[in-house]
């Protein structure tokens, strides 16, 4: 990794409309063959061909062959992937080792992950085994122990038991900072003792990751650090995602690919 950047050592790199992986300099080492790719996370990286995905090592070789419609990255040594219109999950060898049960399904984040059944949310463990049962409309990721839910236009907030427990009265703060929004609901963000260290003057935005904010300026998206330096500039159309592991995912027309920190941009046209 790049200790200025925190840049992976293998980047997704976009050359026309096909994919393949570079170093943090642009060097292709992994030839651009692939209809798409998404970054290295536990070693392995989803590549798709053909319109199935399956998983490469960062010497190229295919480790899950393609039979996936769709997979996402390896989290805490498992993956959501889609086969036949349902979802369950795989290990690093490619076993799959929870049944495919499920009509949508995301990352585990500390042992749980959100699940969905007949339109309905809930959590399951590593085993597969339901922890929260499928019954609501909306659920979140767990954050400090506590999870926003909604059933049946009701909203709580329930702890990893599926008890429903207070409603947390403080901010949401990352890197230290949290969103605020003056009368004209335009953005800035706060610190802890509540000073108003960004001013408001986004059209949106959202939370800090990795010490770098994405906002919007003008209908254009870019990205400021917690000092409120606006170290990417708002020209892109929109953003996919927010920085993770040093790169962030953005658009641009029908186009998108990867930028890092220092604004470099990993694709050719």
């Amino acid at each position: 990794m790049s200790d200025s950047n925190n840049i992976p050592k293998l980047i997704p790199y976009r050359k026309g409309d096909a994919w393949g992986f570079c170093t943090p300099d642009k060097q292709i080492v992994i030839p651009c063959t692939y209809e798409n790719t998404n970054p290295f996370s536990e070693g392995l990286a989803e590549v798709r061909s053909n319109d199935k995905c399956g998983y490469i090592d960062e010497t190229g070789a295919m480790v899950i062959p393609y039979k996936y419609d769709y997979g996402s990255l390896f989290k805490e040594g498992l993956a959501a992937v889609e086969k036949f219109g349902k979802y369950g999950y795989i290990d690093k060898t490619g076993k799959e080792v929870i049944p495919f049960n499920f009509t949508d399904a995301e990352d585990f984040i500390d042992g749980l992950a959100i699940v969905e059944q007949n339109g309905k949310w809930g959590f399951i463990n590593k085993t597969g085994q339901i922890i929260i049962q499928c019954r609501y409309d909306l659920v979140t990721p767990f954050k400090n122990g506590v999870a926003f839910v909604e059933q049946n236009g009701k909203p709580k907030f329930i702890d990893p038991t599926g008890k429903q427990v207070e409603e947390p009265d403080d901010q949401d703060f990352y890197d230290g900072l949290a969103l605020e929004y003056d009368q004209k609901d335009r953005v800035g963000y706060v610190n802890e003792a509540g000073d108003l260290v960004v001013p408001c003057m986004y059209d949106d935005g959202m939370d800090f990751n990795e010490g770098m904010a994405p906002v919007c300026l003008k209908g254009k998206w870019g990205f400021i650090d917690t000092t409120g330096k606006q170290v990417i500039p708002c020209k892109y159309d929109d953003f996919v995602d927010s920085f993770q592991n040093g790169l962030a995912m953005m658009q641009m027309g029908d186009d998108f690919g990867f930028i890092g920190k220092d604004g470099t941009e990993y694709w050719e046209e």
